[in-house]
């Protein structure tokens, strides 16, 4: 329940107001009594009040110097003028001092009962707006730090921002930067091996909190994770430096020496060359990236000044990816030895690429491979592809290396064991040796009659067979798969048409031509122009 407070210098008019009326009755707990501005402030000190009825003339201070007291030091508490003067002025002012009510004695009842039950209703919609601000002022706090990383995430990816756009989400989330300030990256690997996930999470954090208390006087800070679960940090100097490249060099041997020395772990640093927030991140994180990747074989603990090496590197896709046969004919086959060595080779070559787009699109492509596979064999997607496919999704650019790899086994690994009953019989064995074969000698005579040789079959009963188990005859696949390994040739070659046309059987260039223009829609030199 509310308290309320009656102030006049009228002893009658107080008791009148504080004794007649049933307060209780509507939500008032206690009613105190004051006969003076200085007793109503002593009261207000003491005791909570949340609702004042004042008079406005009395001796010394008037009620609308009580009110414009309460308002500075007491702002949530109400005030209802009860007064004896119609005057406008007065009115006009207790209207500026945020008045609830200002009411003309002699007052009924009913209508002082009703200003006060507003005046609650003010109160209460007022504490609720502030629990509320409260409630999202916390949660902002509370992801604060997720909140800054996936900004960090955008900024280092490239994204594009409007400079006003930009200022506002790093004044929102409390970030030291400005666009075109001054900055460096220091890229963080972790180089101790951990038995789970959760203890390689903490240990992130512990190296997080050693950065920020090294570089935090020095350096404004933030941070967010790469593709490759590496930290990466973004450091701007709180002042102009007479060295920083030498002041940078001296925190990094204190960082690595301090992990090492109070968390017993190791951790290799590449730190980048000076640019200019947010324009050159990327060029800087692909520098730092990649002399940290080149001197990988160099041992654990580095210390790299990435501005020594490279330039940066160029962006070029991901040769594993699209090496024919493509992931998606290997398990359509039943080749399951085949699409594990594939997705050893994919991984193996994004481990090594200094850029977290690659990451983001290996992603799309192993799902559409799975989603391809789970639509022909009729099962659903959520079968295949299992819960942890959702939070990759959300992920999005954000998506790492770790997860992405542990995903993928996981799926091949369910797939190969739903799938291996089927696979076993002998007529799915051979279909999988005559598709290694051709994969083999794409270059070489691939007739009927040389393949069934080499499966010791007669060649009629070797193309009925296939034609049986996988719904197009001989002839198609090897088509197929020479075209696709045309497309890999020219798309990551510089070989001339012609020798395209004879690493994949076709020694009559025109003829080559033509079945490309057929399967494609387009000749290869176009292919290759586009």
């Amino acid at each position: 329940m509310m308290n309320l407070m009656v102030v006049d210098d009228e002893h009658s008019a107080v008791e009148s107001i504080a004794v007649s009326i049933p307060w209780r009755e509507h939500g008032i707990g206690q009613v105190f009594k004051a006969y003076s501005v200085k007793e109503a402030l002593e009261h207000m000190a003491t005791h909570q009040v949340h609702i004042i009825i004042t008079d406005i003339r009395m001796p010394g201070l008037s009620g609308l110097d009580l009110v414009s007291h309460i308002r500075q030091k007491w702002e949530q508490t109400k005030c209802i003028i009860l007064s004896g003067h119609a005057s406008f002025d007065y009115a006009k002012q207790a209207l500026k001092h945020g008045t609830v009510s200002y009411l003309l004695k002699p007052v009924r009842d009913e209508e002082l009962i009703e200003s006060v039950q507003q005046a609650a209703v003010q109160i209460r919609l007022e504490g609720e707006k502030q629990m509320l601000h409260q409630r999202a002022m916390y949660s902002v706090r509370e992801h604060l730090p997720e909140k800054r990383a996936e900004l960090m995430k955008d900024v280092l990816l490239g994204h594009k921002f409007a400079n006003d756009e930009l200022v506002s989400k790093l004044e929102q989330l409390e970030i030291g930067f400005r666009p075109q300030d001054k900055m460096q990256l220091l890229l963080i690997r972790y180089d101790d091996h951990q038995p789970t996930h959760k203890a390689f999470r903490l240990m992130k954090y512990a190296i997080s909190n050693v950065v920020e208390e090294i570089y935090g006087s020095t350096y404004h800070l933030c941070h967010t994770d790469d593709a490759y679960d590496d930290l990466v940090f973004m450091t701007s100097p709180k002042q102009t430096q007479s060295e920083p490249e030498m002041l940078m060099g001296r925190l990094g041997e204190r960082l690595i020496h301090s992990v090492r020395q109070y968390l017993n772990a190791t951790i290799s640093l590449s730190v980048s060359r000076m640019g200019r927030f947010p324009d050159q991140v990327p060029q800087l994180y692909h520098q730092a990236v990649s002399a940290l990747r080149k001197q990988a074989e160099a041992g654990k603990g580095l210390h790299l000044n990435a501005a020594a090496g490279t330039n940066g590197a160029t962006l070029k896709s991901l040769a594993a990816l699209y090496e024919p046969p493509g992931l998606t004919t290997l398990m359509e086959a039943g080749r399951m030895e085949d699409a594990h060595r594939k997705i050893d080779q994919i991984f193996a070559e994004l481990s090594n690429s200094v850029f977290p787009e690659h990451v983001y699109v290996a992603f799309h492509y192993l799902a559409a491979a799975f989603s391809t596979m789970a639509h022909r064999e009729g099962r659903q997607l959520t079968e295949v592809l299992g819960e942890q496919y959702q939070q990759l999704l959300k992920d999005g650019y954000g998506v790492s290396l770790r997860s992405l790899e542990t995903w993928t086994r996981s799926v091949m690994q369910q797939w190969a064991e739903s799938t291996s009953d089927a696979g076993q019989d002998a007529g799915s064995t051979l279909i999988r040796q005559v598709q290694q074969w051709i994969d083999h000698h794409l270059g070489e005579d691939l007739s009927l009659q040389v393949i069934a040789g080499e499966v010791h079959l007669h060649p009629v009963y070797l193309s009925k067979m296939y034609k049986q188990s996988t719904g197009e005859g001989i002839s198609d696949y090897i088509i197929r798969s020479r075209m696709e390994r045309a497309v890999h040739l020219l798309k990551h070659t510089a070989m001339k048409i012609y020798e395209v046309g004879q690493e994949v059987g076709y020694n009559n260039t025109p003829y080559f031509i033509q079945v490309f223009r057929k399967h494609y829609g387009l000749t290869p030199q176009d292919f290759r122009n586009g």
